[in-house]
């Protein structure tokens, strides 16, 4: 990059009351910047040295994810279910167990070395916790000055100056001198994470993997960290995947919502349908526990009738049935194929196989998801569940 250029991209954030994504469209037709293709990883757990058969872990089964240039997905489960090592997966921090990543439609392995770096340099991660994700020790100025050094060895030191005061200007932490004079711990969280955005910006990305990046910051200023990565995702044309436990900021934030439980991607579609119809029992059992203002006090929850399972030793057939209010016994022991809903919106439950026992089924499911909805005068005249069709 030419010193000429250094000053390009600056722009002031832009001032919103909602992080709601109205320029982008339900169905992007641009060509994957980022694919992942029958990921799985195992990892070996310690155990017992008279064992005969190694004890593995099941973090990540057999996961396919698409990430196009402009456009944020989210990935949405509980902790434990697989989310973090999936982006590190996709940032090739560890080594497959078995299937591939592409970049830009090419299979791609770079787990050290020049190929790593490169890869690095346009596959970015942004850390849960910006304080554990800075050397202590060193300045601000100092850990940015290293950065643009290893992604662009051709500026000299006045240029990479200049070209770091650009970086905080895109991130809006004016004037830079204020911020870059300090050490890590004389910054905020929402400051910092600012912060280990623009160092990821040094390296001119193609993909954000955003890990968690506001869920331990204050909630006042989350909704300003979430607009200054839709506004670089948009200028920028980069893909971003936001990872997050919170289902009800995806709606609202990433245009595509996937969940994942146990491992295992089990519905992923438009965020407006996933959210606003949701089809798994975990996804509306994670809407229902999600705060809703609009919701009645009384308002009836989805039942969870069980813990999340041991991914040590998963569960046969679908991974979510010993928590499932509607589960078969099919449930228990064939593992269900992906149901097609329209409009790009699938998801892996028996409840959508086409047969009178899946069907009666679903007929609960979405009598349980009315009640969870409806108004308190509309669940009164419910009748009993023994009376219901």
């Amino acid at each position: 990059m030419s010193a000429e250029n250094i000053g390009r991209r600056v722009a002031a954030e832009t001032p919103a009351t909602d992080v709601r994504s109205t320029s982008l469209p339900t169905v992007s037709d641009a060509p994957p910047v980022l694919e992942a293709v029958g990921i799985t990883k195992h990892f070996r757990a310690r155990s017992n040295p008279f064992r005969r058969t190694p004890v593995v872990v099941h973090a990540v089964d057999d996961v396919n994810l698409v990430l196009r240039p402009g456009r944020i997905s989210a990935l949405v489960g509980e902790s434990g279910s697989g989310k973090s090592t999936l982006a590190r997966l996709l940032a090739q921090l560890y080594p497959l167990t078995s299937g591939e990543i592409r970049y830009r439609g090419e299979a791609t392995v770079a787990t050290r070395g020049r190929r790593f770096r490169r890869y690095v340099s346009k596959v970015q991660l942004i850390l849960q916790d910006p304080f554990g994700s800075f050397n202590p020790v060193s300045t601000i100025a100092r850990t940015l000055h290293r950065a643009v050094r290893i992604h662009h060895p051709e500026l000299r030191t006045a240029e990479r100056t200049a070209f770091i005061e650009d970086l905080l200007a895109q991130v809006n932490l004016q004037p830079a001198r204020q911020f870059t004079d300090k050490f890590p711990h004389e910054l905020s969280g929402g400051q910092l994470q600012r912060i280990s955005i623009a160092r990821a910006l040094a390296a001119d990305p193609d993909v954000f993997l955003a890990d968690e990046p506001v869920s331990s910051l204050d909630v006042s200023i989350r909704l300003g960290i979430l607009n200054l990565l839709r506004r670089l995702t948009e200028e920028r044309g980069v893909g971003l995947l936001y990872v997050t436990h919170d289902i009800a900021s995806a709606r609202y934030f990433a245009a595509d919502t996937s969940v994942m439980y146990a491992g295992q991607l089990i519905e992923s579609g438009s965020s407006e349908s996933v959210t606003q119809e949701p089809a798994h029992p975990y996804t509306q059992l994670l809407i229902a526990s999600a705060p809703d203002p609009s919701r009645p006090a009384d308002a009836e929850r989805i039942a969870d009738i069980g813990q999340p399972p041991s991914l040590i030793d998963p569960p046969t057939g679908c991974r979510f049935h010993p928590r499932c209010p509607f589960a078969m016994e099919r449930c228990r022991t064939e593992a269900p194929p992906r149901f097609d809903l329209g409009a790009e919106h699938w998801t892996r439950c028996w409840l959508y196989a086409d047969d009178d026992e899946a069907r009666a089924q679903r007929k609960e499911d979405a009598a349980a998801v009315g009640r969870l909805t409806a108004s308190p005068a509309a669940r009164k005249e419910d009748p009993p569940a023994a009376e219901r069709p």
